[in-house]
């Protein structure tokens, strides 16, 4: 089956540069950083739309998002990004507790390689889910997600 045709676009926010690509089914990548995707460079009315949402996010104005979204993952991750967005504004869980609701207790690991192959955070909120150790940028947006949730909560 054909990739839906997608386009990106870079948006200004007050913590710098974010991309955001979609497909005419929704926002499919969110790259916090100024960075070419899979697509045409060009604004849609759902990149605008994101764009927008995610930046009340970021000044604590939004706790919630009803942008479409075209998450491609395997069936196992969309059972886990649909638990993970079912976690409060603020709040976290484990991996194992993720496992533990989705009726698969000792399946934390597969857990944890699902939420690390997010691409739509913060819409679905993987960084809810703290992963120990760690590193890199990517964990540290992760991180940044969390604390301001937890300042604004």
């Amino acid at each position: 089956m054909a990739q839906p045709q997608s386009t990106y676009f870079t948006y200004a926010t007050v913590h710098g540069p974010i991309t955001i690509r979609a497909t005419k089914r929704g926002v499919a990548e969110i790259a916090f950083e100024q960075t070419t995707l899979e697509g045409t460079c060009a604004a849609s009315e759902i990149t605008n739309t994101a764009a927008t949402q995610i930046q009340e996010y970021l000044a604590g104005k939004r706790h919630t998002f009803n942008v479409p979204i075209d998450a491609a993952g395997t069936a196992f991750q969309q059972t886990v990004w649909t638990e993970v967005c079912a976690v409060p504004y603020g709040e976290t869980r484990t991996a194992a507790e993720i496992a533990e609701a989705l009726g698969k207790p000792g399946s934390h690991r597969s857990v944890g390689t699902a939420i690390r192959q997010n691409k739509l955070a913060p819409i679905i909120p993987t960084h809810r889910i703290p992963v120990a150790n760690a590193t890199g940028r990517q964990a540290k947006i992760m991180r940044a997600l969390l604390a301001l949730e937890q300042r604004n909560g």
